[in-house]
């Protein structure tokens, strides 16, 4: 690399005009409600956070505010990699789905960033209708049947093998996830996945589970948009 083409890179070469960049930011505004709102379509089950869903919302914007900031200067470039370095991230998604959206938001920001707002526009249609198709399919919808049980148990009076068969009663299938001590031994806690039978209802589940012997605490919960 010679030292003229050195130099270039470091030098913003880019220039946008105020109609270029508001256009830019509406675009990628628009387009972050469209992702923000297929993000809630996609999971009907789940109580989905205000924040995220404006976070999925704003995420575009400021990415291409970025983009447009940075243009075509190395320097800028690196100054923000060093920036962002300093910042400490400690919000947790709860799926790999909530993190696509993430990054769907990003890839529509930086595309409207860079001024490819057809193609953006064009990609963003395009996924969204792949997301209408995978909430089609039966292999990638939500498990909404599956709920969490926990028992809390005297490990003296009572054990695993007697939560099962009336568990069973009313779960057509079950999973051991964990099981704690409490207490330094004196208690257990339980704590299984279970898929309801057909017609079986919570009330009568949980009701039969605390009334026996050795069983202190039973919580049912249900699993929301687990995608």
């Amino acid at each position: 690399m010679t030292p003229f083409e050195a130099e270039q890179l470091l030098l913003d070469t880019s220039t946008l005009g105020l109609d270029a960049v508001v256009q830019s930011l509406l675009l990628s505004f628009i387009l972050g409600l469209v992702v923000a709102a297929v993000y809630r379509w996609s999971l009907p089950e789940r109580i989905v956070p205000p924040q995220l869903m404006a976070s999925l919302a704003l995420l575009p914007m400021i990415t291409a505010l970025v983009m447009m900031v940075i243009g075509n200067s190395l320097a800028r470039a690196f100054s923000l990699v060093g920036a962002l370095a300093i910042v400490r991230f400690r919000t947790r998604l709860r799926s790999t789905w909530d993190i696509s959206f993430v990054f769907f938001a990003l890839a529509v920001g930086i595309g409207c960033g860079v001024g490819a707002l057809e193609n953006t526009a064009l990609g963003t249609l395009v996924i969204v209708l792949a997301v209408v198709v995978l909430g089609a399919l039966p292999f990638t919808r939500a498990a909404s049947d599956v709920q969490t049980l926990r028992c809390d148990v005297a490990a003296y009076e009572l054990g695993e093998g007697a939560l099962a068969p009336l568990i069973d009663k009313y779960a057509r299938r079950r999973w051991l996830t964990t099981a704690q001590s409490q207490r330094f031994g004196e208690a257990m806690t339980l704590t299984y996945r279970i898929v309801l039978k057909r017609k079986a209802r919570l009330e009568p589940l949980v009701r039969e589970l605390s009334a026996l012997e050795g069983v202190e605490r039973v919580t049912l919960m249900s699993e929301e948009g687990s995608t």
